[in-house]
């Protein structure tokens, strides 16, 4: 299957969590659409009131607005605060007007899996930028040094609990010759999902490595398995492999133990002799083994107790809150007490 087929297959089963995100955008821009429109408003008829006091022998030797600025009664209405709210709503704006493409990224051949991830995270950080910046106004806390500041891209380590938990999904192409996923693990909290549609040769189990007890590893042939990526309430990462390589699900409900959680669906006899995805072919059989081991029960192990089944979790999913709750807590549950 071509890799822009199974791009949109990835994008189909997250349409949910996507169209919610697209939402609360549109939600939220409008709810800073109106608040501006007060704000300016205000701003106008303060410097009509301005003008008005200080009579027409002001006319031509006085700036009126900038005179107005020296009156701080609306500090959430002055030049550089709508100017940021403009900019702030400019931002929601852009965002929301790419839809799925927001979602979406390709890495350039020889290109770095890890920087094309962290652009694409900073970039939907612009929707959490701008929320910061107009709790800031509406709080009057808003202390520009100059003029107005622009919502700028807001990289995932500066996010905080709450909007590493709101954030969508993430679908990346990439070759596998560049699939180096290991350091995709400082992005795998929260809710946060990425799906890496694999084109070409790639090394055996890519994914091997990310396996920890509450992250959701899948590596996939065909999609199977997405469907549980969606319904896992937690961070998690799949990749749609070719056929020659391994095949697995680690789904953190599964249970307590390592051997609980993994499930194998096909693992190759061993692995290229030559180096794929900068890994040598020891490397490769490395990582091959340790998904053995990790999905060996030992001798005498018991079941034990599970946790919550994917089902349960999908009923917290973002993807059903409505759009105005979300817009709302951008707007006015913003916690900024962990951010970076």
């Amino acid at each position: 299957m071509p890799s822009e087929d199974r791009a949109g297959l990835a994008l189909d089963v997250f349409k949910k969590p996507i169209g919610a995100f697209r939402a609360t955008l549109a939600a939220t821009a409008d709810e800073v659409r109106g608040y501006l429109a007060t704000r300016q408003s205000s701003w106008e008829g303060k410097v009509a009131r301005v003008s008005a006091e200080l009579g027409p022998l002001a006319i031509g030797r006085i700036d009126v607005e900038r005179f107005a600025t020296l009156v701080e009664d609306q500090p959430d209405a002055s030049p550089a605060a709508l100017e940021t709210l403009g900019g702030a709503l400019a931002a929601l704006g852009d965002l929301a007007g790419r839809s799925e493409q927001l979602c979406v990224v390709e890495v350039p051949a020889g290109g770095s899996l890890y920087e094309v991830v962290g652009r694409a995270l900073a970039e939907i950080g612009r929707a959490f930028s701008a929320a910061r910046l107009v709790s800031e106004v509406r709080a009057g806390r808003f202390e520009p040094a100059g003029g107005g500041v622009a919502a700028g891209p807001l990289p995932f380590s500066r996010w905080t609990k709450a909007e590493r938990r709101l954030a969508p999904p993430l679908v990346v192409r990439v070759q596998g010759r560049d699939l180096r996923a290991a350091g995709l693990a400082e992005f795998l909290d929260g809710r946060q999902r990425l799906v890496l549609v694999v084109e070409g040769e790639c090394a055996p189990a890519p994914l091997g490595r990310l396996i920890t007890p509450g992250i959701f590893v899948l590596q996939s042939a065909g999609g199977s398995g997405l469907d549980r990526l969606l319904a896992w309430d937690g961070p998690g990462i799949a990749a749609l492999v070719p056929d020659s390589a391994a095949r697995f699900a680690h789904d953190p409900s599964g249970g307590a133990a390592a051997w609980e959680r993994l499930r194998i669906e096909f693992l190759p006899d061993r692995a290229a002799r030559r180096a794929i995805g900068g890994l040598s072919g020891a490397q490769q059989m490395e990582e091959l083994e340790l998904l053995r081991s990790l999905a060996t029960r030992p001798a005498g192990g018991e079941t034990r107790p599970a946790g919550p089944e994917p089902a349960d979790a999908a009923a917290g999913l973002t993807a059903a809150d409505p759009a105005d709750k979300l817009a709302a807590w951008l707007l006015s549950r913003v916690d900024l007490s962990d951010a970076g």
